[in-house]
């Protein structure tokens, strides 16, 4: 169809909009005012979805330019919310001090990947704009102030980073996910659109048997952005993709199931059309490779170990000048010869800044040199090693816990807190996933109990409502009836939304007549109603450019499903209202107002997310508020954020607590065993 001219849309909207009225005005003149709310709604609906449609015809013909534009703009607008993200994060996690911890890598100690000729004689990619070709000679050895030039300059435009545990894989990500943004704001604007934007994922829940890189990279970049939710969001995330406007940092590749590490690198290689970045543990990574887990064209670097001279230069630059003699003592050892077990323990990102932040009053470090010489009186070598870093993870939640002079007393005690992230991390364990998203905790509580508990109050509450405004109207027995009948259906509705399901939490935006219209093109035609999932399309913001927090997301997403709520409660109940005014009253109106609260519970996360915690607080002794909770271990740096989800500060943190509470159950079963025995023999 060609382009309307800019009279004839105007004119139709305002011929829709005079019929709309006239139909409007006649029946509310005619004498069947009883059915006038169940014509005059959707009469409503059908003159707006004419006005979208007639209005998006006017402006549907895109140029390829004006398409392009339209896309750079989104890719801009991305730009800005990973870097809200990472900045925040980064900030949690310490990346950005005055005292770095100093990082360096070097060629990989076992084969990762292909031959590194191949990866720096690639014309796959041209540098990105201001960067010179990656030569061998940089893949050699560097800092991680000198991954970007790498990263954008490798003509293959695929990069694996391994380490050790704990040897800074994440920081490094976070890192060179800021420098890539800064370059991008920093090369002429006529040169943006050639640089793409940086995105980190973890790798935990793809399954490449199943899922397309595509679509898994689709589904989690609507996940973590607002700005890209719903159809309208898929398909310019799908635009982006495809285009060449991201690159993918993907992290965590050695948390997924063994064999199914070669079959991603294998379809990364395969598929992934983007500049791609590989992190996993060095072990893992080489593994997959001997199984033709191969990242074609990829070049390979390894973050190496600190050597004790610069794990103690560190751990003296962060104390007071003398330090304290217990500190003095501490970092002597580190540098002593031969290399003891404490200096081999403390050889890494992590276990320096778990000395750092959990040693903190004076001269306590007298307290880890008792321990390691305690510890090296039964064990030496690796197990000696590893017990020291055992003894400073578990030193994390004592010392987030405590209270410090001059702060607020934290909410909870540390045994609390304990208990609780044992729970919550053997739960996370056993899901298979680094990531706490508030959204999926209904699925650690049965959801039984749930239903039946929820389904009962919002089923009592609206019965009575409407029980009592058609007993003041119509008598006790229709009231009665009306009431019942009301409480049974909502009730039922309402428990089945308390099950909760999988998908993210949303966002609340302008309302959009654009969406609407797309929609209804769609089906093929303007007299399409529009349906619930357009609804939630044109309620979802699409200028959002930052990446919500956990807590903000929850509370966007309770303020979605409120006006969400409201509106349909609003479209549906009024009719049912009108019909209803002469017969019972006001009762019409609690019925508009019961389809609107089942809407709301349905159409929210919270909800079942909230009587999960409930269950949980009485399974697990977890507090009530669990939201509240997390978000306190998030300001004590137990946990962090990566968009709207949690994780712990470090994996090896999450399996230790979880460790935990494995221990604890066998304790408890052995105890309930030898109770049961005692009885039986007695």
């Amino acid at each position: 169809m060609g382009r309307i001219r800019d009279w004839r849309p105007f004119f139709a909207i305002a011929v829709i909009t005079g019929a709309a009225l006239w139909l409007l005005y006649a029946g509310w003149e005619s004498d069947h005012l009883a059915v006038y709310g169940a014509f005059a709604v959707p009469l409503v609906v059908l003159a707006l979805g004419w006005i979208a449609w007639v209005w998006h015809l006017r402006t549907g013909r895109v140029g390829r330019a004006t398409a392009g534009q339209e896309l750079d703009h989104v890719a801009d607008l991305l730009a800005v919310a990973v870097k809200g993200q990472w900045e925040r994060a980064a900030g949690e996690r310490r990346l950005l001090g005055a005292e770095p911890i100093p990082v360096t890598w070097g060629s990989p100690s076992l084969p990762l990947a292909g031959p590194v000729a191949a990866a720096t004689g690639s014309r796959r990619f041209a540098p990105l704009p201001g960067l010179a070709p990656t030569g061998e000679t940089q893949l050699a050895a560097g800092q991680l102030t000198d991954l970007h030039a790498v990263y954008g300059g490798l003509g293959s435009g695929r990069l694996v980073i391994a380490g050790a545990p704990g040897s800074g894989k994440s920081g490094a990500a976070v890192l060179l996910v800021l420098a890539a943004l800064e370059h991008r704001e920093q090369v002429p604007a006529q040169d943006r659109p050639k640089v793409p934007v940086p995105l980190l994922f973890t790798v935990q829940d793809w399954d490449p048997h199943r899922q397309p890189v595509r679509d898994w990279l689709t589904k989690r970049m609507q996940e973590t952005y607002p700005l890209l939710a719903g159809k309208t969001g898929e398909a310019s995330a799908d635009s982006l993709i495809a285009a060449g406007k991201i690159a993918v940092i993907l992290d965590g590749l050695d948390e997924i199931a063994r064999d199914l590490r070669p079959v991603a690198v294998q379809a990364l290689s395969e598929q992934a059309s983007f500049r791609v970045v590989v992190l996993s543990r060095t072990a893992e990574m080489a593994s997959a490779a001997s199984k033709l887990g191969v990242l074609q064209g990829a070049a390979a670097i390894e973050l190496r170990v600190i050597d004790a001279d610069t794990a103690a230069d560190y751990l003296e630059r962060v104390q007071l000048d003398p330090p304290p003699d217990g500190w003095r003592d501490l970092i002597d050892r580190i540098r002593g010869k031969p290399r003891s077990p404490l200096a081999n323990a403390l050889d890494s990102p992590l276990t320096l800044s778990l000395v750092r932040d959990t040693y903190q009053s004076g001269d306590d470090a007298h307290e880890l040199l008792e321990f390691c010489d305690t510890t090296q009186q039964h064990v030496s070598g690796g197990q000696a090693t590893e017990q020291i870093t055992g003894h400073l993870l578990d030193r994390v939640l004592p010392a987030a816990y405590a209270h410090r002079p001059g702060q607020q007393p934290p909410r909870y005690d540390a045994l609390t807190a304990q208990k609780a992230f044992a729970e919550i991390a053997a739960a996370m364990n056993q899901d298979g996933t680094r990531d706490l998203q508030w959204w999926r905790i209904h699925a650690w509580a049965p959801p039984a109990p749930r239903s039946i508990a929820g389904g009962l109050v919002v089923g009592l509450v609206v019965g009575l409502a409407v029980g009592l405004a058609a007993g003041l109207a119509a008598g006790i027995v229709p009231g009665l009836v009306a009431g019942l009948a009301a409480g049974l259906v909502v009730g039922l509705i309402s428990g089945l939304a308390g099950e909760g399901d999988a998908d993210p939490p949303r966002k609340i935006g302008r309302p959009r007549l654009r969406v609407l219209a797309q929609e209804m093109l769609a089906a093929g035609n303007p007299f399409t109603i529009v349906d619930t999932d357009a609804i939630f399309d044109a309620l979802d913001d699409p200028d959002a450019i930052r990446s919500t927090s956990p807590v903000a997301s929850w509370r966007n997403d309770r303020n979605y499903a409120i006006v969400f709520g409201l509106l349909f409660g609003l479209m549906l109940g009024l009719p049912y209202w009108f019909i209803l005014w002469s017969l019972v009253g006001p009762g019409g109106a609690v019925a508009g107002l019961a389809v609107g609260l089942m809407l709301v519970l349905s159409g929210s996360q919270v909800w079942p997310s909230s009587l999960a915690a409930a269950q949980l607080a009485r399974r697990w002794h977890t507090p009530a508020q669990l939201m509240r909770f997390l978000d306190e271990a998030r300001d004590r740096n137990v946990l962090r954020t990566v968009g709207p989800v949690y994780q712990f500060r470090h994996a090896l943190l999450q399996d230790r607590l979880a460790a935990a509470s494995s221990k604890n159950d066998g304790d408890a079963t052995k105890q309930r065993s030898s109770k049961a025995g005692v009885t039986s023999s007695g």
